[in-house]
């Protein structure tokens, strides 16, 4: 390229005969060519071809390099980065010589890497932390709200979770602080609520700051999922509303949140999994989950542990996926875009099945993200 603009303004210049009224024409288109020649030559050798990803795609790490591949285990960008996260608002963090910027989805550098961490992209804004201190960016990389505080969480609900002096709270988008950090524990909002620890006793809260429930609840409880939150209560766990009463009794030995309308508990040592009501529509019959890592319902189906095999069920208990992981050993997580991650213990490397069982990425990445759809750049 370089050489192609070099020879097309050298053939200018020899064509060119300087008389005097040509000079100033020739002095501009001169100037023009040389101001070509400079701007090649310092463009890099790797041109985007600027197409945004328009498929699902997941970041990957393999041999201390991050990139993003397809549902066919291809590069869909030629750059490789020091870390990565997943896209979120059109936009993915990338590590690069130390300092982390985005890029959009069309794999192009559109905030500079220079800062010290950088997390999603979420209603807008994005946390990052600078010479210590957390703050939020825009899309542009301009700093919303300046970085001033220990540590900074994204925004859900109109609200971000930041701590001040080892105690958290929750400003709005305009940096003001509608929540005063008074606790010493706490939880991103969801779904309208947030849960928090101060002074040895566990609430949920609102938007308000008003606490929303009088039942006394104890370590372990988990952030509201399809209207209903995980609680224990003494040594049993049960479920709260979003009016903060006990919708379904502590009974449960272990229990975990809803997904797609169902939940799964442990009681006597099995597992089933209860609808809203508490009434339950699989099992009891699966003994301790050992390490296939399911607990919820994504895209229809959920993996369980079936004598030596994690196999996945839909929600009328049939099984609809077998595969030939050892829940002991290896672990498998939910599907996401189609696809489901899974990590080989002998060989430590991750691949991901498709919804017949097969393998469709063979296990070969230190590690290996859920795969997602892009936001197209905006």
């Amino acid at each position: 390229m370089l050489a192609a603009v070099s020879n097309a303004c050298g053939s200018f210049l020899d064509s060119c005969v300087i008389e005097t009224g040509a000079a100033v024409a020739f002095m501009k288109t001169a100037r023009i060519c040389l101001i070509i020649v400079l701007a090649v030559a310092e463009t890099p050798s790797h041109v985007h071809a600027q197409i945004p990803v328009r498929e699902p795609i997941a970041a990957v790490e393999l041999d201390g390099k991050w990139g993003f591949i397809n549902r066919s285990g291809e590069y869909v960008f030629d750059e490789r980065f020091d870390a990565a996260g997943a896209f979120s608002g059109g936009l993915a963090a990338v590590k690069i010589r130390g300092k982390w910027g985005y890029i959009d989805a069309t794999g192009k550098s559109v905030i500079a890497p220079r800062f010290d961490a950088a997390g999603d992209f979420s209603e807008g804004l994005a946390n990052v932390t600078s010479d210590g201190k957390d703050g939020f960016i825009d899309g542009s990389g301009a700093f919303a709200i300046t970085p001033r505080f220990d540590h900074a969480w994204p925004f859900s609900c109109g609200l971000a979770m930041v701590e001040v002096d080892h105690k958290r709270g929750y400003i709005n988008r305009a940096a003001k602080m509608v929540i005063d950090p008074e606790f010493d524990l706490a939880m991103p909002f969801s779904e309208g609520f947030a849960l928090v620890h101060q002074r040895h006793k566990t609430s949920f809260i609102d938007t308000e700051g008003k606490i929303i429930t009088d039942v006394e609840i104890d370590d372990g409880a988990a952030s509201f999922s399809e209207g209903m939150a995980v609680v224990r209560v003494g040594k049993k766990w049960g479920y709260i509303d979003t009016t903060g009463e006990l919708a379904i009794p502590p009974q449960f030995d272990n229990a975990f949140s809803f997904s797609e309308g169902l939940a799964a508990v442990l009681k006597d040592q099995h597992y089933s999994f209860i609808d809203r009501t508490g009434r339950t529509v699989i099992g009891p019959r699966f003994s301790r989950f050992l390490g296939c890592d399911g607990l919820k319902f994504s895209e229809g189906v959920t993996v369980v542990q079936i004598e030596h095999e994690c196999d996945f069920i839909d929600q009328s208990d049939t099984i609809v996926i077998q595969t030939e992981l050892h829940p002991i050993e290896d672990l498998i997580d939910s599907f996401s875009e189609g696809l489901a991650r899974f990590e080989m213990a002998d060989q430590t490397k991750w691949g991901y099945i498709d919804k017949t069982g097969s393998i469709v990425i063979t296990p070969k990445f230190d590690y290996a993200t859920d795969f997602s759809m892009p936001d197209l750049p905006h």
